[in-house]
């Protein structure tokens, strides 16, 4: 439990510009408070430089060293946190916290950050007790990656990274958090520091770390640490240790049914025992990333509405047994344009000269003989044939007495 004279009282003004509001949390280093800026009514986060069982308060504000003893080691991690504030401040990435001021007051030092509005993941956890969901890790995951990317950009290692040092805010946006433990390397690997101490969180931190051994720090030690820090909040359990994961190697980590192969085996390559086998870039994590994703969801055919109806195939009628050729029918209409042409016409019987032009007296005859015959009935025409065989036999005879 922190005491509460270890703290700055509420209303407290430093540096003239910042009023102290509340009191946030403390770590081996430092104590964080809310504050806000008098000039502009903005509030930010500031922590204040304070080592636990070392520094004690004198007074309200003032910072000093219980022990004379201590007095160098303070003064040199007084110089590493004005450091972290620095490293912060070129660090330009949303998902980083970023550094507003630093000034040294009150026998210490002290730095305004971004206040942020949300919880850390390993609070996440205790509010809700349960692990994160797979779905919920991957939309963390790409966040913490482009701040790693950042960072490593600027040759520096996190060397601190876990569940707490993540937070998030009601927007889900991930924001990568004290920058405390890091180191920074110049531009031919080389340490930059005077202080060659390695801090790290047991079961985040790989075996070159524990072992200080400052020359094998890299990429891949910020790696194996994301990768204990999946575990952890796909699980809720303590990451295996690093020499069960030497000995055991995937044997040492339990996973639940839920989580995925691919998820599992890129846990367990991130904490490989060996740090050329991690991941040696961002960009590898990246590539391997998109084998987790799930499927992209098949798109659905639209629904179609009175607006969006579309046009129909036009319709092919089967061809029609016999189907005479186009061209017999032109010439059957041609035929029947020519008939019509030359019909016959009665003649006029009004006209002059129309018995004269068209009938002589032998076609009236016949005409009027077959007139006649056609007309009379069946008795008529017997009585006929009758009295012409009696005048062919009167013919005759008359020709026999001769």
């Amino acid at each position: 439990m922190i005491e509460q004279r270890s703290m700055l009282p509420i209303g407290t003004v430093l540096h003239g510009t910042y009023r102290v509001e509340e009191y946030l949390s403390s770590g081996g280093f430092g104590n964080t408070y809310v504050v806000t800026n008098v000039q502009f009514d903005e509030a930010y986060a500031m922590k204040e430089f304070f080592m636990k069982g070392i520094s004690q308060r004198e007074g309200q504000t003032t910072v000093s060293v219980s022990n004379a003893d201590n007095q160098q080691q303070f003064e040199l991690q007084r110089e590493k946190f004005k450091k972290e504030a620095r490293r912060l401040r070129k660090l330009q990435n949303g998902h980083i916290v970023h550094v507003h001021d630093l000034f040294e007051e009150n026998g210490t030092a002290y730095y305004v950050m971004d206040l942020l509005d949300g919880e850390s993941l390993s609070a996440r956890m205790k509010r809700t007790k349960r692990p994160m969901t797979e779905q919920e890790v991957l939309s963390v995951l790409p966040q913490v990656l482009s701040a790693l990317k950042e960072v490593h950009a600027q040759q520096i290692w996190h060397l601190d990274l876990k569940p707490g040092n993540i937070m998030t805010d009601h927007q889900g946006n991930a924001v990568l958090i004290d920058f405390g433990a890091s180191k920074q390397m110049d531009a031919t690997q080389g340490y930059t520091g005077t202080s060659t101490a390695l801090c790290y969180t047991p079961g985040y931190a790989p075996s070159e770390q524990i072992d200080g051994n400052i020359k094998r720090i890299g990429p891949w030690t910020d790696f194996y640490a994301l990768g204990a820090t999946l575990y952890n909040l796909l699980t809720s359990r303590q990451p295996p240790s690093t020499s069960d994961v030497m000995m055991e190697g995937a044997e040492a980590f339990s996973f639940p049914p839920s989580v995925s192969s691919e998820m599992q085996q890129m846990v367990v390559w991130m904490m490989s025992a060996r740090p050329a086998a991690r991941p040696q870039s961002v960009g590898e994590i990246e590539q391997r990333l998109s084998l987790c994703q799930p499927p992209v969801p098949v798109k659905p055919e639209p629904v179609v509405s009175e607006e969006t109806i579309p046009e129909p195939e036009p319709v092919v009628p089967e061809e029609p047994e016999n189907i005479v050729p186009s061209y017999v029918e032109n010439e059957e209409s041609e035929y029947v344009e020519d008939v019509s042409a030359y019909q016959y016409t009665e003649p006029d019987e009004s006209e002059e000269g129309y018995e004269d032009e068209y009938l002589d007296d032998d076609e009236e005859d016949g005409n009027m003989l077959t007139k006649f015959w056609s007309g009379s009935n069946t008795v008529v025409q017997l009585i006929a044939v009758l009295i012409l065989g009696f005048i062919l036999v009167m013919i005759l005879r008359a020709m026999l007495e001769m």
